[in-house]
C-alpha cells in the first residue's frame, strides 16, 4: 500500500512493465523489439515444419505387406546393402585388374652433338660434325610375387562376396523378425484396449449402480482406479509399436510417413510339425570365411617365400636406336636376395609369422565347427520345447476365457466381488498376452536358425 495526495490506494494502475517502460524507455524498446524477431522467427519456423509435415503427408505412400513384399522392398532400398555393394564392386575391380603389376613402359628419347667452338662463336669456316639420333625402348617388369598377388586378389573378391550375401542375409534376417515383432506389438494393442474396454464399461456399469444406491462407494472408486490405471499401459503399447514402427520403415527404405498395413500374422508359427534340419543343406557363413581367410593366409606364405628366396624384380629390356648402324639390344636382369638364407633376416621371420596365422585359422576353424553343431542343436531344442510350451498356453487361454465368462455372470447375479471379476479378467489378458510372446519366440528361433544353417528363410516351416 502506497500513500497518494495523503489518501491510501492499492497498488498501481499502471503494468510493471508499462512503468518499467517510463523509466527505461530505450532498453524496454530494443527488448520489445528483439521479443517481436524472436515471435516472428518462431512463427516462420512453425509454418515451415507445418508446411513439411502437410507435404510429406501428401506424398505418404501407403504399403500392404507380407513378409516377403517387406523382404523384397529391402533389398531394394536398404542402405546397409547398397554400401556393401559399393565394397563389392571395389573388390571385383581389384580383381580384375590384379595383372597389372606386368604393365610394359615404354622410353622414347632423342640427343644431338653440336661442336662447342660453333656454339662459343669460333672459326665458322671450321669444319665440324654435328649428328642426331632417336632411340625408343620397351621395357617389362616381373615381380616374384605375381601369382600371389593375381592370387590374394581372387580370394579378396571371393571373401567380398562372402561378406556381400551375408550383409543381404542379416537385412533379411532382421525384417522378418521385426516384421512378426510388430504383428506381436499390434496384437499386444489390441488385448490391452480390450482389457481397457472391458474396464471402462465395468467402471460405467458400478457407476450407475452406485448412482442408484445399489453398489458402496468403496467399489465404484476400485472400478475407476482399476480403468483409469490402465490407461497409461495402453499409450505405451501403442507408443512401443509407432516407435519400431518407424525403425521397421527406415530398414526398408521408406519415407517415415508412409503408411503400411500388415497382412501376415503369428498364427503362421502355429500348428508346424517337428522342425528338422539336413546335414546336407546346412552352410555356415562364418565357415565359409573363415576357409577364405585361411586361403588367403597359405597365399601369403607363399608369397612371403616368393620375395626371400627367389629372384627380386626380373626385368626384360628390349632397346632400338634411329641409327641403323647401330644395332638393337634385348638385356634381362634379376637380382637374388640373399637374406633368406640367413634364419634370423626379417624376411624369414615374416614367412614365420604367416605360417603363425594359419594355424591359428586352422584352430578358429575347427573351434567353430563345433560351436556351429551346437547352436543347431540348441536351436531345435528350443524350438520344440516354445511348441510345447504353445501348446499349454493355448490350453490355459481357453481356461481363463471360461473362468471369466463364469465370474462376470457371477459377478451379475451378486455372488462375485468386483475383485475377483477384475483378477479373471486381467488372468485373461495375461494367458493371452503369454501365448503371443511364446509365438513370437518360436518364429524368431525358427527365422534365426534359417540364417544360421544357410537355408532359404520359410524352408523349414513349409
Amino acid at each position: 500500500m502506497q500513500r497518494r495526495n495523503g489518501a491510501l490506494w492499492r497498488g498501481s494502475t499502471e503494468s510493471p512493465v508499462f512503468a518499467k517502460a517510463k523509466m527505461a524507455p530505450k532498453n524496454i524498446k530494443q527488448e520489445w523489439l528483439l521479443m517481436k524477431k524472436t515471435v516472428f522467427k518462431t512463427v516462420i519456423f512453425a509454418g515451415i515444419l507445418l508446411v513439411a509435415n502437410v507435404y510429406a503427408a501428401e506424398n505418404a505412400k501407403k504399403y500392404a505387406l507380407s513378409v516377403e513384399d517387406a523382404v523384397k522392398i529391402a533389398k531394394e532400398n536398404n542402405v546397409s546393402i547398397k554400401r556393401q555393394k559399393i565394397t563389392l564392386d571395389a573388390a571385383l575391380r581389384a580383381k580384375k585388374d590384379s595383372w597389372n603389376s606386368v604393365s610394359p613402359s615404354v622410353v622414347v628419347g632423342a640427343s644431338s652433338t653440336v661442336p662447342v667452338d660453333f656454339l662459343t662463336g669460333g672459326d665458322q669456316s671450321s669444319d665440324f660434325d654435328a649428328s642426331f639420333g632417336v632411340n625408343a625402348g620397351v621395357s617389362v617388369s616381373l615381380s616374384a610375387n605375381l601369382f600371389t598377388s593375381i592370387k590374394s586378389a581372387q580370394l579378396d573378391f571371393e571373401q567380398s562376396k562372402i561378406s556381400f550375401d551375408e550383409a543381404v542375409r542379416q537385412i533379411e534376417l532382421s525384417v522378418r523378425q521385426s516384421y512378426y515383432g510388430l504383428l506381436y506389438e499390434k496384437e499386444n494393442i489390441g488385448l490391452q484396449e480390450e482389457n481397457l474396454r472391458i474396464a471402462k464399461q465395468q467402471y460405467e456399469s458400478n457407476l450407475q449402480k452406485y448412482n442408484a444406491g445399489r453398489l458402496s462407494e468403496v467399489d465404484a472408486l476400485s472400478a475407476e482406479v482399476n480403468y483409469k490405471s490402465k490407461i497409461p499401459t495402453v499409450e505405451n503399447a501403442y507408443t512401443t509399436y509407432i516407435n519400431d514402427l518407424d525403425n521397421f520403415k527406415q530398414v526398408l527404405g521408406l519415407a517415415i510417413a508412409d503408411e503400411i498395413e500388415f497382412t501376415g500374422s503369428l498364427d503362421d508359427y502355429l500348428y508346424l510339425g517337428e522342425i528338422k534340419v539336413e546335414e546336407k543343406d546346412v552352410t555356415s557363413a562364418t565357415l565359409q570365411t573363415l576357409e577364405s581367410q585361411l586361403e588367403s593366409a597359405k597365399v601369403s606364405v607363399m608369397d612371403k617365400r616368393f620375395l626371400a628366396f627367389a629372384p627380386f624384380a626380373p626385368s626384360l629390356k628390349f632397346v632400338m636406336a634411329s641409327d641403323p648402324k647401330k644395332t638393337a639390344s634385348v638385356s634381362l636382369s634379376a637380382s637374388i636376395p640373399l637374406d633368406g638364407v640367413l634364419p634370423w633376416s626379417q624376411k624369414n621371420n615374416a614367412i614365420d609369422s604367416a605360417k603363425d596365422k594359419v594355424s591359428d585359422l586352422e584352430l578358429q576353424i575347427d573351434n567353430e565347427r563345433k560351436t556351429f553343431v551346437r547352436t543347431i542343436n540348441s536351436s531345435l531344442r528350443s524350438i520344440k520345447q516354445s511348441q510345447e510350451a504353445i501348446k499349454y498356453k493355448q490350453a490355459n487361454v481357453e481356461l481363463a476365457e471360461k473362468n471369466y465368462s463364469m465370474t462376470s455372470e457371477a459377478y451379475n447375479r451378486g455372488t462375485k466381488d468386483l475383485l475377483s471379476l477384475q483378477n479373471s479378467n486381467n488372468t485373461l489378458l495375461q494367458a493371452k498376452v503369454s501365448l503371443n510372446s511364446e509365438i513370437l519366440i518360436l518364429a524368431k528361433t525358427i527365422i534365426k536358425l534359417e540364417s544360421t544353417i544357410g537355408a532359404d528363410f520359410g524352408s523349414l516351416t513349409k
